[in-house]
């Protein structure tokens, strides 16, 4: 091999290396999944969680999925409205509300290899598991 061809299998290298990145997503600043915060208000001895429905949406759960750990965790009573609103039949402070759904989105939402919140929850059977959108990895579960 001479010495321009070298340099020609460089330039061609940077060339073909400059078209991939070209084609790949461009990265938005900050972070790119972001996760809603409970907005949680009080009815009564009731406590309701206002966008339950929509934070749902945002994390790709089930809202009955979420209701059900929520609920065993606190062991209380609650049920959904028709609107997704989730109502908690006794009075719990939001803060207490708030650690445990970041509780959920650590064990049930974020990827462990990756850290993406870019997930599913997938079920088969009687096992459980996390497939990452983003890294594609696979993480088994326990069953909520």
């Amino acid at each position: 091999m001479q010495g321009g061809d070298e340099v020609k299998i460089l330039y061609d290298y940077e060339k073909l290396l400059d078209m991939v990145y070209e084609r790949l997503p461009k990265r938005v600043g900050g972070r790119a999944y972001d996760i809603p915060s409970l907005e949680v208000d009080y009815v009564g001895d009731h406590t309701v969680v206002k966008n339950f429905g929509f934070a749902c949406e945002r994390i790709r759960r089930e809202p009955r999925i979420v209701m059900r750990f929520l609920l065993k965790e606190l062991a209380m009573p609650g049920s959904l409205n028709p609107d997704n609103s989730l109502v908690i039949y006794k009075r719990v402070s939001a803060k207490s509300i708030q650690s445990l759904y970041t509780r959920f989105l650590e064990s049930y939402v974020r990827c462990s290899t990756c850290g993406s919140y870019d997930t599913e929850l997938v079920r088969e059977g009687k096992v459980w598991f996390i497939r990452c959108l983003a890294c594609g990895a696979i993480t088994y579960v326990k069953p909520v």
